[in-house]
């Protein structure tokens, strides 16, 4: 292939006449101003030559070693050194003066008629050489010997008569047409016999100066692959001559695993980190090949020539891409070298077709589901005969034949139409379904369109243990074959169960829910049956006989079923799903029917009440939610010692002392799990209606009279006690007693009330404080002129000393309390000032006068005075000063306070709350 970069003019044509132009040196003169035209034309020349490098590097490795096949090589991306000496009109390679570190030479399209060994010598590191459009009639023998890097030389259209003798082992002759011109030079990569190198040989036309009429003799895919490769490389890559750039693409496997998944790979990125080449090493440590979801666009035969290098790989998954098959004369070149590959999931891709389908027949599982495939072709069989599991679920299985035509048909006349009419057509066969394997064993076709299975179905497949078929158009239960123990053939239109089906002698699973069958008929199942599924038909009875003797699992959910009839015990049966049909009530006798019973779904059923001994008492699972259940009783479910969870909802139950077990006992089983419990709701009684059953106040206080009266007896106790307790705390006796004394005092001497107070002031105090108010406050108001009552002289004997405290504060103007820390600890004092404060309240007239003989510290006031506490904060109080002229003050404003008249109680209040005042 030449490695020819686009003309001056960027044309990717035929090559325009070489121009002359100043040959390229080292020194000055000509050569430097060849150098800076070189340089100035760098954004194009030199971008073509790299793009031609890769080209060129890149069709090396295109060929494959295996077999015969034509293998995608995508180039390493490397940043060659490149320089361009073409269109220069050189004369020998030597005038150009390149430098000995470069990596690709371009000298194409110059006058070139020898190449000798001093031309070449010191390239060590040359890789790529393009001497295409030359005259070249001689090359010195040895020329190429210890040029070891290279890779790839291109001496096409030169002279006819160049003949290349004594080639070094590391190079061959890539054959071409003699009328293609056509010359190349490759490095030899041979590593086996088997890998001898086989190059087509069709190039009829002459490569151009564009460089890519060479993939005209790959595939068409691999040619699109090669020139998006380089138009990006056009796009995208800009060298200097000194770039130096080799990083690894190779794909690393972890542990046996290489994941390319979900990298949005390309083809061409693809065969970068699966080259042989290079990434032998990686490629041998590799178990399984993950290039899922990559939207990946290829050729499935060509995907499988980058597997070959690969010798241990056993496993591929390259579904959710778009692989398709291009190539359709493979059969000839259909063998591939793979010993150990057993898995391929190729599903969801376009395939189309597997009519050229080209596999390694040692796969033993293939996914083709959702690849568009509209039959299973007569050769698959035979190219997959090892296949044991295949999943072909999500494809359109087509039916279409022509009518066939008994007699001669008259032709029409011209500009008649004729339409022959297609009812459900199939084509020759009988059956998209042509072939299948013979050793599978586990086959899934659901959701195919399939409408019956083929005649030969059942004789041929006798290892077949797993079928799938549902999702399909099925209306007649086929033919199966005997070995089969699983059948999957739900949603579907089947409407019957014929007496045949009993032949399928080894079936142990059966689903084939979602159907239209109406008659249930146990004699036609195998006997060997264990798990039915025969959910959302539409069944109306359910007859359990012991044709069903080995059954362990039966789902009849979603029928039209109103009661369950056991005709045998059925020893077998441990889960039973019958929930959603019409089903009333259980008979007396079914918990004996059933003596193994594990599980037992009752939900979506118009059950009321579970009576004694419908239930077997080996139940470890129950659902009874939807129903119309309204109590659940311990005769019932008290026995189900084995029960470990139970399935309750619904809004039927009675919030009575019927319900008290559930709610306060079974509830609280700390071996049970109850499901759906915070979701029950009454129905009754009427004001209980829609609350939830756990917050019912089902309380044995409430549903017990014994229990109601002893514990109203406990808490009436509780209640006095309690009083007691804070009468003690409170003194509540005490004001209990001066409640009593001041009744009594009212009522016996002071029923009414005097107009005329002899007194001007009662003084209460103290008896620690008895010698001041004698010495002092007495002295002093009374030689002021002001009559004083205190108890030692003016209480009348024989009284009640309640009464006469009672007595002298009704008769006095004022009263005078003279407070001090010994005041707060007197009975009698808290007498005084509790009557007082009546008398002030009864008489509406603000009488108190307060002297502060001692402060009085905040917490030293006893709870019982919080009479005192308030009055000291709301009322102007005297306080006494043991200093000479406070004293005078203090005597001044006491008399002036004693002559004063009684204000009303409320005035007083908001005059005093507005100041309070400190007098001494």
């Amino acid at each position: 292939m030449p490695l020819v970069p686009a003309g001056p003019g960027g044309s990717r044509g035929r090559p325009s006449p070489p121009r002359r132009a100043p040959r390229a040196t080292k020194g000055g003169g000509s050569g430097s101003s060849s150098r800076r035209h070189w340089r100035r034309s760098s954004t194009e020349s030199g971008m073509r030559i790299l793009i031609g490098s890769l080209h060129f590097h890149f069709i090396s490795f295109l060929v494959s070693r295996a077999n015969g096949f034509l293998t995608p090589r995508t180039p390493t991306a490397y940043a060659f050194p490149s320089y361009n000496y073409s269109y220069l009109n050189l004369s020998s390679v030597s005038e150009a003066q390149a430098p000995k570190t470069a990596r690709a030479l371009n000298f194409s399209h110059n006058v070139i008629e020898k190449i000798t060994k001093r031309d070449l010598e010191g390239f060590d590191v040359l890789e790529v050489l393009d001497l295409s459009y030359n005259q070249i009639k001689d090359i010195e023998p040895g020329v190429f010997e210890r040029l070891l890097s290279l890779v790839s030389v291109n001496l096409s259209f030169n002279d006819k008569k160049l003949l290349l003798l004594d080639l070094p082992p590391h190079l061959k002759l890539l054959p071409a047409s003699e009328a293609s011109g056509f010359l190349q030079l490759y490095k030899y990569f041979d590593k086996s016999p088997e890998a001898a190198l086989e190059p087509s040989a069709s190039a009829k036309e002459p490569p151009r100066s564009g460089g890519l009429s060479v993939l005209q003799n790959v595939h068409p895919r691999l040619r699109r692959s090669t020139e998006n490769l380089l138009r990006r490389a056009e796009k995208n890559v800009t060298v200097s001559p000194t770039a130096t750039l080799k990083p690894n693409f190779c794909g690393a496997p972890i542990n046996g695993i290489l994941d390319l998944s979900n990298s949005k790979l390309s083809e061409e990125e693809l065969m970068l980190k699966l080259d042989a080449d290079i990434c032998q090493a990686e490629l041998d440590s590799i178990l399984e090949l993950d290039i899922s979801h990559n939207e990946l666009e290829m050729d499935l035969l060509m995907l499988f020539t980058l597997v070959f290098p690969m010798k241990n790989v056993h496993s591929i998954d390259a579904s959710y891409n778009k692989l398709t098959i291009n190539i359709l004369d493979v059969e000839a070149i259909c063998n591939f070298p793979f010993s150990k590959l057993v898995f391929l999931n190729i599903s969801n891709n376009p395939i189309n077709s597997l009519d050229m389908l080209c596999l390694p027949s040692t796969i033993k599982i293939i996914d083709l589901s959702f690849t568009n495939v509209s039959q299973i072709p007569q050769n698959f069989a035979t190219k997959m005969l090892n296949l044991e599991t295949m999943y072909v679920q999500g494809n359109h299985f087509i039916y279409t034949v022509r009518p066939e035509i008994t007699s001669p048909v008259p032709k029409p006349p011209p500009g008649t139409v004729r339409i022959n009419a297609i009812s459900f057509v199939r084509n020759q066969a009988g059956t998209p379904i042509e072939s299948l394997p013979k050793k599978v064993r586990h086959l899934r076709m659901s959701n195919c369109s399939i409408v019956e299975l083929p005649e030969w179905f059942a004789s041929t497949m006798e290892e077949l243990l797993f079928l799938d078929l549902s999702s399909n158009r099925i209306s007649v239960l086929p033919n199966l074959p005997t070995s089969l123990q699983h059948l999957d053939i739900s949603n579907s239109d089947i409407k019957i169960i014929s007496p045949s089906f009993k032949s399928v002698s080894n079936l142990t699973t059966l689903n084939i829910q979602n159907n239209k069958i109406t008659d249930m008929h146990p004699e036609y199942f195998p006997l060997t049956l264990t798990k039915c599924d025969i959910s959302k038909n539409k069944l109306n009875v359910l007859p359990l006989t012991d044709a069903l003797e080995k059954l362990e699992y039966l789902n009849v959910s979603g029928n039209l079923i109103t009661r369950l009839e056991p005709a045998s015990h059925l020893s077998a049966l441990a889960n039973l799903d019958s929930s959603h049909n019409l089903i009333s009530e259980l008979p007396d006798h079914f918990g004996e029917s059933l003596p193994m019973l594990k599980y037992f779904n009752l939900s979506g059923n118009k059950i009321s009440f579970l009576q004694r001994g419908a239930l077997p008492a080996s139940l470890t699972e129950l659902d009874i939610s939807d129903n119309a259940i309204t109590t659940i009783v311990e005769d019932t479910f008290g026995q189900l010692t084995s029960l470990s969870v139970l399935t309750v909802q619904g809004k039927h139950f009675f919030c009575n002392c019927d319900l008290y077990w559930f709610v306060n006992v079974y509830i609280h089983n700390l071996h049970l799990q109850i499901n759906g419990k915070g979701n029950l709701r009454c129905s009754f009684p009427p004001d209980r209606r829609g609350s939830l059953v756990e917050s019912s106040n089902l309380t044995l206080l409430r549903c017990s009279l014994g229990v109601q009266m002893a514990i109203t007896a406990c808490v009436a106790i509780l209640v006095v006690l309690a009083l007691t307790g804070l009468c003690w705390r409170f003194d509540g006796l005490w004001y209990v007693q001066m409640g009593w004394y001041w009744c009594m005092a009212k009522r016996k001497q002071y029923e009414k009330r005097p107009e005329n107070k002899p007194f001007d002031a009662f003084v209460s105090y103290s008896e620690q404080d008895a010698n001041w108010t004698k010495e002092n406050l007495l002295n002093k108001l009374e030689t002021d002129g002001f009559k004083i009552c205190y108890h030692e002289r003016d209480f009348k004997p024989g009284h009640p000393v309640l009464g006469n405290i009672f007595y002298c504060i009704e008769n006095s103007h004022k009263v005078l309390f003279v407070l001090s820390p010994s005041f707060v600890n007197s009975c009698w004092c808290q007498y005084e000032l509790y009557f007082a404060e009546h008398r002030v309240l009864n008489e509406n007239h603000d009488s108190l006068i307060m002297i502060v003989l001692e402060d009085l510290p905040p917490n030293s006031v006893p709870q019982k005075f919080s009479k005192l506490r308030k009055l000291l904060k709301r009322k102007t109080y005297l306080k006494w000063s043991p200093e000479a002229h406070k004293q005078t003050l203090f005597w001044r404003q006491l008399a002036a306070v004693l002559k004063t008249a009684n204000e009303p109680l409320v005035r007083a209040e908001n005059g005093s709350a507005q100041e309070t005042y400190e007098m001494g």
